[in-house]
């Protein structure tokens, strides 16, 4: 009797001992609590999220002086919210951790992905999220968030810049849009409407092209017999009066004839071009300047230096 006692007691402390030490951990109420979080901050169910969120709650975003407090934290998000049409936490890829310090303190740690639709520009903007949260009981008493928001922000000056542009900077930014909206959707009356009958193209300081037929026939005609997928992004662009200077990345994939040959290879060239236009707003000229050794390196016609 005595002996089954002792093991009662031996089987108790071992248990004991083995809850007392499990301080990680993948799957908890608490992890529970922070999935709560997020699931009230993808539905912008605010209301809701006040039950997991202790009253004197402090929320650190990439920062560590100075939070966001309980009272305030709806706010922020709403005001950010404003930018996008759409935001959230992706389901996929999530991971989520517990620890509880040698202080005995309870922490969740929350690898996530997040991504935004600009609202202003329909750009998706994909971020990953590094999140730790403390849990007191079952409420969230500090959170901090580390991301690198270099994309958000450099979209959100872009368009402070684009506002604070004159009617004829705009102008010229219009024709820029419908240039490259031509391009892309192989559109030869499109990009004819946005050009002037005499237009002129340069291609590395030589004239190629001297109307705005020819810019349709001798340049889109070749581009799109070669490479049916070709896409014309627009990098960067600087507007001075009425110039634009812009930074532009092509690719597409050799499956349709060029130079002669198909080669089914991808390809992927950056280029700069300095475009002109006139008081209606339409192109009269651009001087392109790109490496075409590049796309012939690509497509194999010559070796790589």
């Amino acid at each position: 009797m005595k002996n089954i006692i002792l093991l009662g007691l031996m089987t108790i402390l071992f248990v004991g001992c083995q809850q007392k030490d499990t301080r990680y951990t993948q799957q908890s109420p608490e992890i529970d609590v922070v999935k709560k979080h997020i699931d009230n901050y993808n539905t912008m169910n605010y209301d809701k999220d006040a039950m997991v969120l202790a009253d004197t709650s402090k929320s650190y975003f990439n920062t560590k002086d100075n939070p966001v407090l309980n009272k305030d934290i709806v706010a922020y998000h709403k005001a950010n919210d404003a930018n996008y049409s759409k935001r959230g936490f992706l389901d996929k890829d999530q991971e989520f951790e517990m620890v509880i310090t040698d202080k005995g303190d309870t922490w969740v740690n929350a690898w996530l992905d997040w991504q935004g639709t600009i609202a202003a520009t329909g750009k998706v903007v994909d971020m990953p999220i590094h999140m730790t949260f403390q849990i007191v009981g079952d409420k969230i008493v500090k959170e901090y968030g580390y991301w690198d928001p270099t994309a958000i922000v450099m979209e959100m000056q872009a368009l402070e810049a684009q506002k604070a542009m004159s009617v004829d900077e705009k102008t010229v930014k219009a024709g820029i849009d419908a240039i490259v909206k031509a391009w892309n959707a192989y559109d030869k009356p499109a990009m004819k409407a946005a050009m002037t009958n005499d237009f002129v193209r340069t291609q590395n300081g030589e004239v190629i092209i001297t109307s705005s037929d020819g810019y349709g026939t001798d340049l889109m005609d070749v581009f799109f017999g070669g490479f049916p997928d070709f896409h014309v992004a627009l990098d960067n662009y600087m507007v001075s009066g009425n110039k634009a200077i812009i930074n532009w990345t092509c690719t597409g994939t050799n499956t349709g004839a060029f130079q002669g040959k198909t080669t089914n290879k991808p390809i992927t060239t950056h280029g700069m071009s300095v475009w002109t236009f006139d008081e209606n707003g339409k192109a009269s000229r651009e001087d392109a300047y790109y490496d075409n050794l590049t796309i012939f390196q690509q497509l194999g016609y010559m070796p790589e230096l």
